[in-house]
């Protein structure tokens, strides 16, 4: 294979429904006023490793001699890896001409270093939305929480529908805060952040290694079984959280901050669709607030194909004179789109609808119907050349063309052309 490894491609047939899906998701998007934005694939190390700045190095793809006729070809610029830092610099860079609290939508591409394995790419799609507000605002927002969550569900569904897949996706709901509050009483917090990443992974490993692991950080057995009984906590019953029963008022705070949310749901009638998931942890330190997983009912070997999360004071790692707090969400297309390819058969490889057919003796004919059905924004083909009848009757077959329009002789004499249809072979007329 000559193609880069891990660096995905589609098939025409699965393009169609790429493009579909993208239709999808930008439509639902700017129902609800996310305003569509780009930011550049490429951008300053600076930016990009600002936070978080271990792992971005393993992440991102390091770019060498953008500065032309540079004798020292140092890395200043990389790839993009996510479109959060991107977002993060973009509002830095245009707070001035932005509306805060400013809605955000933004459909890309980025690249990654990531590990290859199924259903990670190291080029992938990614669609966000994001609400973002300044700090002294002094505002929480947490109907932006309630609205993405309603739009992320909204999309899903209608996906899936297109693509006649019956599939159910269960947003799983946490508050960081929760756990840090938890690990902090439990007298674990000079570690927080190496359990949370151990609990960021938890469905995706063993039981039995997720306990070796929690012993390998020198956690004891008592402590290790809190862990694991906080953790696995699921339910859509907010009460099942309050019957924990810790009477601390920044943990009660907390919980209020989920109930608000659901109430809001509940109004949207989507509140069913609402897990609260104490292992959900997103392990980066940047989400300090609610994060969120979405997954496929019955698929939780997929991983998530959309998360989101909360941001404090985001920017400020960027640039220490600016506050901004944001609330984002992001549809993982590419994962969720290798999913659908799996467990969908298609085999239509254009997106025409009508195929042509070439004759010679009428071709003049043929070709002022070609250029009308363009002005009438029809997708069609022209066969390229007047080949025997059966040749290009397969071709409109191969590429699942579903009519093929024929104007002969025949019906040049009825002023009329004939639309076969090659699902059932049945025709009829219109005049010309």
């Amino acid at each position: 294979m000559l193609r880069v490894s891990w660096f995905w491609e589609l098939l025409p047939e699965q393009k169609i429904i790429e493009e579909k899906i993208l239709n999808i998701i930008k439509t639902s998007y700017k129902k609800i006023w996310y305003t569509s934005i780009e930011t550049p694939a490429v951008e300053k190390n600076s930016v990009l490793t600002a936070k978080w700045w271990w792992e971005s190095l393993k992440q991102i793809f390091w770019l060498y001699g953008l500065t032309q006729w540079c004798e020292k070809d140092t890395k200043k610029y990389s790839l993009h890896f996510d479109l959060t830092v991107p977002f993060a610099r973009y509002v830095i860079d245009h707070r001035n001409e932005l509306i805060f609290p400013f809605k955000r939508n933004q459909i890309q591409k980025v690249r990654r270093w990531e590990r290859p394995q199924r259903w990670r790419f190291r080029e992938l799609y990614q669609a966000d939305i994001d609400v973002i507000w300044e700090e002294k605002d002094n505002k929480n927002y947490l109907f932006y929480d309630a609205e993405t969550i309603f739009t992320i569900v909204n999309t899903l569904e209608e996906i899936f529908k297109t693509v006649n897949i019956d599939k159910t996706t269960f947003i799983n709901i946490n508050h960081k805060k929760l756990i840090n509050w938890f690990l902090k009483h439990i007298e674990l917090k000079n570690i927080k952040g190496k359990i949370t990443n151990l609990i960021d992974k938890k469905d995706k490993i063993s039981k039995q290694d997720f306990i070796k692991e929690l012993g390998n950080l020198n956690i004891n057995k008592e402590k290790q079984g809190k862990i694991i009984e906080f953790t696995n906590i699921e339910t859509f019953n907010i009460q099942e959280i309050k019957k924990l029963n810790i009477n601390n008022e920044e943990w009660n705070n907390w919980i209020k901050d989920i109930e608000d949310i659901l109430e809001i749901l509940e109004q949207l009638w989507i509140k069913d669709k609402v897990k609260i998931n104490l292992s959900i942890m997103r392990g980066l330190d940047y989400y300090t607030g609610m994060v969120f997983e979405t997954f496929i009912e019955w698929e939780r070997n997929l991983w998530s194909i959309a998360s989101w999360w909360r941001y404090e004071n985001f920017t400020s790692f960027i640039d220490s004179k600016s506050f901004f707090s944001w609330v984002g969400w992001s549809i993982w297309i590419s994962r969720l789109e290798s999913y659908i390819f799996e467990k969908l058969e298609t085999n239509q490889k254009t997106s025409s609808e009508y195929l042509l057919i070439n004759f010679k003796e009428t071709q003049k004919k043929v070709l002022k119907l070609y250029k009308k059905f363009i002005e009438q924004w029809k997708y069609i083909e022209y066969y390229p050349e007047p080949d025997k009848l059966w040749k290009q009757f397969k071709y409109a077959d191969k590429k699942w063309i579903k009519y093929c329009i024929i104007l002969w002789e025949q019906e040049l004499q009825e002023w009329q052309y004939q639309i076969k249809n090659m699902e059932n072979w049945e025709s009829f007329y219109k005049n010309l």
